[in-house]
This record gives structure tokens, sequence and C-alpha cells, in this order.
């Protein structure tokens, strides 16, 4: 089959990254990830034989008129394209766009909204006719098998779609991948990887994604929607070998380890880094971790092996927030995470929420403090969004904290929930705030200016400028 596969573009022309449990707005350091789950699944249906191409609208500056006029030309036989909650409605609506063109083209969409809120949407868009629930690549691989040969999809697993009298159907789940190293390295060739480039440093970046799963509960997070409660890891082998891969076919020396909570399991860490170390792979990268899992020694050998950035999920400064979210650390640790990774030589940042349930304007306050007194290299404040897919969404709508229902505003430049302790206007309020008065620092700036390719902070503060704005 002719598949074409698709990052959308907005109406508004706003660029989203759309990526597992990660939906928001191009970041204040404009940078746009490299679309793994497309790449990973473009690489499966190319694999089986398909005409595959793939387009990643946001970072390839594609707009909507622009790709409809692409479908035009290729006419694929179906269209596959990821999914986020503050875009859905545009996202959704796609596929009539599509099917103006051409009625015979199959659509299909995937993500952790749509896998949430499956029969919704369905219904929702009646040209939209299957959606791929949870991790896309095995099921988007059966479905277009099921297509190309004109099987029913009453067997294909994972699925929720439409049949020719309208009726909608889910079919059972389909078991996560329990062998990861079975998929081919993600088809990055699909896709203009000079778009995607480190912030401040401006080189090129791709993800590697060495792991699945996370069995941590935090309430606001849908990674268990998409990837599952169960750690699946990759072989040590694998990683090294698509690294290499990597190096000699894009001329990739920067890496974004991409996994729910990286620094899960010390010891296939730490045994990663001795590989990276021991065969010599100059290579740099970033990852992300939880405040608890991390420790001095770790740290020591991340940093030998190239890391030199680690993000933090800390979310409050108030123990009792924390908890409420059940996020399963203590406010000390974050201290004491951030502390030795400096010590190590690996720059921090720390990711923020304000509106968590409990939150109130003193405990604000003390995280804005928090924040700036944890000597971190950059800090990122979002708004507490109950997205469809976690558990804070279900609680939400049970305490009738969800202000209306359009999704446009499930966007973490906005407080989506009335709670009882605290307003959207202050949560908003303090998402400002916290910007200005963390970058507002002589000593935050000079940090920036150590990481910037050009040497001048002219960049980063235009770009600040822009998310403020």
């Amino acid at each position: 089959m002719k598949v074409l596969l698709l990052n959308p573009p907005t109406r508004n022309r706003k660029r989203y990254i759309r990526e597992g449990r990660c939906t928001q707005e191009q970041g204040f350091w404009a940078t746009l990830w490299p679309p793994v789950s497309l790449a990973s699944t473009a690489a499966v249906l190319e694999h089986d034989g398909h005409e595959i191409s793939a387009l990643d609208c946001p970072a390839h500056g594609i707009n909507w008129e622009t790709l409809l006029k692409i479908v035009k030309q290729i006419r694929p036989h179906c269209v596959v394209w990821s999914t986020g909650t503050p875009t859905i409605v545009d996202d959704l609506s796609l596929a009539a766009a599509i099917k103006e063109i051409d009625a015979s083209i199959r659509t299909a969409v995937f993500g952790t909204h749509v896998t949430a809120l499956d029969r919704e949407s369905l219904s929702f868009e009646p040209a939209l006719d299957i959606i791929i629930r949870q991790e896309p690549e095995l099921t988007a691989k059966a479905l277009i098998n099921a297509l190309a040969y004109g099987e029913p999809l009453d067997e294909v697993l994972g699925i929720t779609y439409r049949n020719g009298t309208g009726m909608i159907y889910k079919n059972p789940d389909r078991p996560f991948i329990d062998d990861l190293d079975q998929l081919p390295f993600p088809a990055w060739h699909l896709l203009n990887i000079a778009d995607y480039c480190l912030p401040l440093k401006g080189r090129p970046f791709l993800i590697i994604a060495p792991q699945r799963g996370c069995p941590y509960q935090c309430s606001f997070c849908t990674c268990q929607t998409y990837y599952g409660k169960r750690v699946r890891r990759r072989s040590i082998a694998s990683v090294l070998k698509e690294m290499r891969h990597d190096i000699e076919h894009f001329r990739i020396k920067d890496f974004f380890i991409w996994a729910e909570t990286f620094v899960i399991d010390r010891e296939y860490v730490a045994a990663l880094c001795t590989e990276i170390i021991n065969q010599g792979l100059r290579v740099a990268w970033t990852c992300n971790s939880r405040v608890d899992t991390v420790d001095e020694a770790l740290l020591k050998s991340m940093a030998q092996a190239g890391c030199w950035m680690i993000s933090f999920g800390i979310e409050s400064a108030d123990q009792e927030v924390l908890n409420r979210a059940a996020k399963g650390i203590r406010v000390e640790q974050a201290r004491n995470a951030v502390a030795l990774a400096r010590k190590a030589g690996i720059k921090t940042a720390g990711h923020f929420i304000f509106g968590l349930p409990g939150e109130t304007p003193e405990s604000i306050k003390r995280t804005i403090q928090f924040a700036k007194e944890l000597d971190l290299d950059i800090a990122q404040f979002y708004c507490c969004v109950p997205f469809p897919g976690s558990r804070l969404y279900e609680q939400a709508l049970h305490e009738g904290w969800i202000r209306g229902t359009a999704f446009s505003c499930f966007a973490q430049t906005c407080a989506a929930m009335r709670l009882p302790t605290v307003s959207p206007e202050q949560v908003e309020h303090a998402r400002r705030k916290a910007y200005r008065s963390f970058y507002s620092r002589p000593r935050t700036w000079l940090k920036v200016g150590t990481m910037l390719a050009d040497g001048t902070l002219l960049g980063a503060w235009q770009a600040l400028r822009r998310f403020l704005r």
C-alpha cells in the first residue's frame, strides 16, 4: 500500500509536539523533537514492503493548505497521523479534508487522547475510519497489511474502527511489544533531520528510545496509556548499534535519550554508559530522570559517557501537593539530585507544574522560590493539565474541576481546572511570574550563555520573549 504518515499542522499554524505522553506547543527554547513514534512506525511499514512517505508538518513548515495539496498529489491509500489533546479538533477534522480529496483514502490516527477517548473521537468525526490505540508500530503493521490484502478488520488487535454501515467497534487490546529489539531503527531518512536542532547549541539531534513503560503512579501523566506500566528494555547492543547507525548515516552525534523514566534501572544505565565509554563512542546526550533514581556514582558515569544535561521532574516544592499527585518523591530529594548532577558536571533542567490538586497561593510561592534556590541551568514551568488518559482527568471530571468542554484549553500554558484552593487566573499568573523571576537573574543568563552556540544571549532572550508574550 501507499501510506502517508503525518505529524499534522494546525489551522492556526502553531507548532506542536505530539509524542506519547508529551503533547505541547513548541517550547520557548525553539525546539521540536524528532517524532520517534512516526519514524518507528514508518520503519516497520517500510520493512513490510509498503510505499511510505512521512511528513512532520510543524518541523518542515508545511501548513494545512500545503498538506492537502501534497495528499492530492501523492494519492495515498491510507493516511495515518499523530494527535494531541489541545489540537484534537484540528487533528480529527483533517480526516474530512482528506476524504474531500478522495473518499477512498482510509484515515487512521494514534496518540494518548484517541486511545483514552476512542469512541468519542470516532463519533466526533464521521470521516475518521480507524483509531490505533497505545503504542502504534505493530498495530499499524497489522492494520495496513489487512487493508492491503482486503482482510476484515475485526481481527486486528488494538484498533477501534467504523465499519461500512457506520457502526463503531472496539477490538481487544494488542499486547505491548515484549522484544523491542525486533523493531527496525526509526526511518529518519524519510524526514528532514536538519529541522531538528538542539536548543541553544544549534546542532542537529535525534531521539534514541532504549525502553518503554513506567511503573510510577503520577496522577497527571498519560505515559501508561501509551506504553503501559511494565518497563520493557532494549538490549544495550541494540541501542549502541542504533547510535552507530545514526552517526554513520546521518552524521549525528547528539541524542535525546527518550524514555518515560530513563534512570529507572541504575544497573542498565550504568552498563550502557560503560559500553559507550569502552567502545569509544564520541556522543553527547541528554535524558530525563526522577529525582529519586540517581546517585553520585551513576551520574559520574553518565557524564563520562557523554551526558551533558539531565531533566528532572520536580513539579512542586510542597510535599502535600506531591503526595496528592502520587509523585512518590520528597522535596529534599530534588535538592540532592540537582546538587549531585552539578557535582558530576552535568547541566540540569527542572520541570515544575502549577495547579496540581492541593495547590495554594502559598505553595506556589514556595515552588517559585525553590526553583531559584536549586541552582538549575534551565527551568520549565507548566500549568497542570488533566489530559485524557491520566487518572487526574477522571478525578477532575468527578470533582467538577474542569472548566468547559473545549480541549483547546488543555494546554500547558492554560489552567484547565478550577480547583477549590486556587483559581485558574492565579495558576496562569504563577507560571508567567515563575518564568520572569527565574530568568531575570544575571546568574541564570550566565549559565544559558555557556550553552549557546554563538556565545551570545540574543537568541535565548528572543525565544523567551516569544514565549511570554
